[in-house]
């Protein structure tokens, strides 16, 4: 294991302590079965390209789950049945040649070193979704987070939903949703702060706009 590795899983690891990384792991179960879903037809290959603790990726419903994370860790987390890539987004070609459905990005661009390597990521999921294929994106958007969005000290790049909008135009992207303001920045903020009041959070959109520091988008090839 490279000393590279070793800093990611030590980092994670102090970031998403058990008892913390339980709840969010309810919290996702909720957010795929109540929002997520509805975006990802059960039939269908999805990709996750920033894994993480697997929390989405194993509770969303497919035929086919993929799961690609540079953190070593991601072995510990993922559920019977999710293929791993223990690697870089960006060294996806030498893993596989797998066309998906859907891939799935959370959280991931903000870490990137430029917004060259944005662009270029967002290329890659062109790349790797079969025609009509839709990228799915969560993502802390600066214009709300304010300062906070600094807060974690491996986000280096910042970005607004519209900055990633016309990132994904310009790698020939149709945009078909963006929703401003969706999420909390962490699921640490104060709302929501369980799986029920998730889930009442999602019946609410007007609260979205309160509360939402992150947005949601959906590119379709």
């Amino acid at each position: 294991m490279s000393s590279a590795d070793m800093d990611l899983k030590s980092l994670y690891a102090q970031r998403f302590r058990d008892v913390y990384a339980y709840k969010k792991q309810k919290i996702w179960i909720v957010l795929c079965r109540h929002f997520f879903q509805k975006f990802i037809p059960r039939e269908c290959v999805v990709m996750d390209i920033a894994a993480g603790n697997c929390e989405f990726i194993n509770a969303i419903e497919a035929k086919e789950k993929i799961a690609i994370d540079a953190n070593p860790g991601i072995r510990d987390f993922a559920k019977d049945g999710v293929n791993i890539i223990n690697d870089s987004f960006f060294h996806l070609d030498k893993h596989t040649d797998k066309k998906c459905d859907i891939i799935f990005a959370s959280n991931i661009f903000e870490h990137l070193n430029s917004k060259e390597d944005v662009i270029t990521a967002i290329k890659i999921c062109y790349q790797y979704l079969v025609p009509g294929g839709k990228l799915l994106i969560l993502q802390p958007n600066i214009r709300y987070t304010g300062g906070a969005y600094w807060d974690f000290i491996d986000h280096k790049i910042p970005l607004t939903e519209k900055a990633l909008a016309e990132a994904g135009e310009l790698c020939g992207f149709t945009i078909k949703k963006i929703i401003p303001r969706f999420l909390p920045y962490t699921t640490k903020s104060s709302i929501p702060q369980s799986p029920a009041l998730v889930s009442l959070y999602l019946k609410m959109p007007f609260a979205w706009y309160f509360f939402g520091k992150q947005s949601f988008l959906v590119m379709e090839k």
